[in-house]
């Protein structure tokens, strides 16, 4: 210690920076893929983040391959000869058996010098039994729980879980914590643990796996031979070889094989190792380690094995990463389709707009021969300059409201080109749902010309409120997964007759919604759009609600006026249609702010006088409930409280 503190002293005479000393101690071998990337992100952020020099040592006990060594003297005489008064600033094991070497027989070569352990699991490592100046990163001892959790979602089917573990001691520590997993989370399956057979009778076992099984990898290091083995190498083989789909908790365990979990990242846990280390060493003399820290997971699955096992995307938890996915039609042609579409559909109306223009104008011409000059003809100018307008007018809302089922039928089409040779059943459903999002565009273009034509009248019938918002929500669940908004759906008890054009309404509510899931999207965690229905005795009022800003007090007076939008890209037609679709009706529309945050929508019109007969059941959107994981459907009683 005194000839490296004269080093060191001699070393700041002469200007040069202070270099700190880091000793990488691993419990493995330290050239394996996954060691080395965890390794290349320590050093790197190491460097970056200390802003000063650094040396690094790196020493491999390699306990697998040379067993019983682990306390022996000669192992603690190397690491005497070769450290003791060298200067290392802080120890950093990798691993429970190089941690536990770090805080025993280390402790006599390197009394002093703190500790920051990396890659060590629960309960095996207690950072409540470690010495004050060590610290690191542990992962749960419930990390299994949540890949047993998602396999259940995948494979509803399951009739078992099965096991798989080697002989040596790390494995045992993952296989009893793999266990536990399976018995918290298992309800009636049965569990079968397979540990510590030869590699070969192993793969000989798995092939006999029952297809409807959960197979569970947790660690195979050590067979019951004492052969070792690297994880690395042999999950591969292990997942090819059985019959049933089979999870992991390492992220280097996706790509080989393995279906996906709730997954550790070598390369994350580097930078955050790391980042403790220069934590410690930046602190002041005398001053405590950081606590423990506990280690993140997060799901990830193979899009691979996913479509190999037949299992369904939309069971999986909601932020898993769905790795080495192949890009379909619209992933590879995407912006061609895109173009061609717009192309279509700008030609297409200013070839309606030129047509209607040129009648317009023939029309116009007419009438101006036939009038007599002077006065009569200044007032017949006048009024062909406020058709001209109406045009203009007319173009942008068909614009704005042609983009419903424009959308629509697009998602469709997307849809269909994905499904066409996977499910050709759910592909013809697809395409004629094309067919009637096409009808649809066709029913608002006569819709919007009737509003504009103030001498027509709604073509009135008894409608249902609660089909109309049934089927306008149905057609927005594609854009709200998109945005990763929450659809909530909850409809009156009783039928809410109303008498109206069952079009225009369902504009109405397709404006509303769409407008709550743009301001939605911004928002925080968990964005939604609550879509509500109430009847009372002579009035159904439908509330629509949202958990974006609200809309700002001083324009709340201005939001329904013509061309009025608080979106810097909106025309500001959609809530001034929304107006004059429900006075038509003989209704009454407003907005407000909701308390707990969000814009609240309310639309009244009057009931029906028709007899109510029974109680129905919830169709529509909620036979397919289960096909959009977006959408939720409620009681009328509990959407105060799930909003």
């Amino acid at each position: 210690m005194v000839a490296c503190a004269a080093e060191r002293t001699a070393a700041q005479e002469a200007g040069e920076p202070r270099r700190a000393r880091v000793l990488l101690l691993f419990q493995q071998q330290a050239e394996t893929g996954p060691m080395r990337e965890f390794t290349e992100r320590l050093r790197t952020t190491i460097i970056e983040e200390l802003g000063s020099p650094v040396d690094f040592y790196q020493e491999a006990l390699d306990l697998d391959r040379f067993k019983g060594r682990e306390h022996s003297r000669a192992l603690v005489n190397y690491f005497a000869d070769k450290f003791r008064g060298f200067g290392i600033d802080v120890v950093v094991p990798v691993g429970a058996r190089a941690l536990s070497f770090a805080v025993g027989d280390l402790r006599t070569v390197l009394p002093d010098v703190p500790v920051v352990f990396a890659l060590c699991a629960a309960p095996q490592t207690n950072p409540a039994t470690l010495p004050p100046n060590v610290t690191g990163r542990i992962a749960s001892p419930s990390r299994f729980e949540p890949t047993v959790e998602m396999a259940r979602r995948l494979q509803p089917d399951a009739e078992r879980i099965v096991v798989i573990g080697g002989a040596g001691p790390a494995d045992s520590v993952s296989l009893r914590a793999a266990v536990a997993a399976a018995n918290s989370l298992r309800g009636t399956l049965p569990l079968h643990v397979i540990q510590g057979l030869p590699f070969n009778e192993l793969l000989h076992r798995v092939r006999d796996i029952p297809r409807r099984s959960i197979v569970l990898f947790g660690n195979y290091r050590q067979d019951g031979q004492g052969e070792a083995f690297d994880p690395f190498d042999v999950i591969g083989t292990i997942a090819r070889a059985t019959n049933a789909p089979m999870y992991g908790q390492l992220y280097t365990y996706v790509g080989q094989g393995v279906v996906g979990g709730s997954v550790m990242r070598f390369a994350d846990e580097g930078v955050h190792t790391a980042r403790l280390v220069v934590r410690v060493l930046h602190r002041r003399a005398g001053a405590p380690l950081p606590p423990a820290e506990l280690i993140a997971e997060s799901f990830v699955v193979d899009w691979r094995e996913l479509r190999r096992w037949g299992l369904s995307e939309n069971r999986l938890p909601r932020g898993t990463e769905v790795a080495f996915r192949e890009p379909g039609m619209w992933q590879r042609h995407g912006a061609v389709i895109l173009g061609a579409a717009a192309v279509i559909v700008v030609e297409s109306l200013l070839v309606w707009l030129l047509v209607a223009e040129r009648r317009r104008r023939i029309r116009a011409q007419l009438i101006l021969d036939e009038q007599q000059r002077g006065a009569e003809e200044a007032r017949l100018q006048v009024a062909h300059m406020g058709r001209l307008v109406l045009v203009g007018e007319l173009a942008a809302t068909m614009s704005h409201e042609l983009r419903q089922p424009l959308a629509a039928i697009r998602a469709n089409a997307e849809a269909g080109v994905f499904l066409a040779t996977k499910d050709p059943a759910e592909a013809r459903e697809i395409f004629r749902n094309i067919v009637d999002d096409d009808d649809r565009a066709v029913q608002v273009i006569e819709s919007v010309r009737t509003l504009l034509r103030k001498d027509q009248t709604v073509a009135v019938c008894e409608l249902d409120l609660n089909q109309i918002c049934g089927d306008a929500v149905r057609l927005l669940q594609h854009d709200a997964a998109r945005r990763r908004v929450r659809l909530v759906l909850s409809l009156a008890s009783v039928p809410a007759h109303v008498t109206g054009d069952a079009v225009q309404l369902q504009q109405v509510v397709l404006n509303l919604v769409l407008n709550g899931i743009e301001a939605s999207a911004a928002s925080g965690a968990d964005p939604f759009v609550a879509v509500q229905t109430e009847v009372e005795d002579a009035v159904v009022e439908l509330r629509v609600r949202d958990s974006g800003p609200g809309v700002p007090v001083a324009m709340q007076s201005r939001v329904f006026e013509s061309f009025f939008s608080t979106k810097s890209g909106g025309l500001g037609l959609g809530l001034a249609i929304v107006r004059s679709i429900v006075e038509r009706h003989a209704g009454h529309v407003s907005s407000e702010n909701d308390i707990a945050g969000g814009a609240v929508f309310r639309v009244r019109l009057p009931r029906a006088s028709v007899r109510e007969a029974g109680v129905p059941g919830v169709v529509g959107p909620a036979a397919k409930a289960d096909r959009y994981p977006v959408l939720e459907v409620v009681r009328a009683s509990a959407i105060a409280t799930r909003a």
